[in-house]
């Protein structure tokens, strides 16, 4: 087993937690309908409700079905900053600890099924969560580009 990949989790968080604390000085900073702590908040919601719950399920051999997780129309509004990233940070230490644990069966041979990505395997769902934080970091160094204007 490759452990790579739980250690790219670990550094893009921490990369996209450093470009929101950032971000978060400028009052104007938004990334389409999203403040920077709505971003916080939704990516602490979706590693709490969506990749934890859904790892364990594969790992625990449950073939789970999966629709695509959204937060569309979800109102972050109570939510600080700093609370949204300890929660993201305790729950991705979670989840990686967890994972460590696990043997090559249960994160590379057994699947759930998800509406758009397939069968996905516990390694393949943590690329998904990846490229997730990836995405965040690309439209926080977009914001960062446009503030500095």
């Amino acid at each position: 087993m490759n452990d790579a990949i739980l250690d790219d989790l670990i550094s893009s968080q921490q990369l996209v937690m450093a470009m929101l604390r950032v971000s978060v000085e400028d009052p104007s900073a938004r990334i389409g309908a999203w403040d920077v702590r709505d971003i916080a908040a939704h990516l602490a919601a979706t590693e709490r409700d969506c990749y934890v719950p859904r790892v364990r399920a594969i790992a625990a051999g449950e073939h789970p079905s999966f629709e695509l997780f959204t937060h569309d129309g979800a109102d972050f509004s109570g939510i600080h900053l700093e609370d949204a990233l300890e929660e993201w940070t305790a729950t991705r230490l979670m989840l990686t600890g967890y994972v460590r644990t696990l043997d090559e069966e249960q994160r590379t041979r057994l699947t759930g099924r998800h509406d758009r990505y397939g069968d996905l395997t516990v390694d393949r769902y943590l690329e998904i969560a990846l490229k997730h934080d990836r995405d965040h970091l690309s439209g926080l160094e977009r914001l960062a580009g446009e503030l500095t204007r």
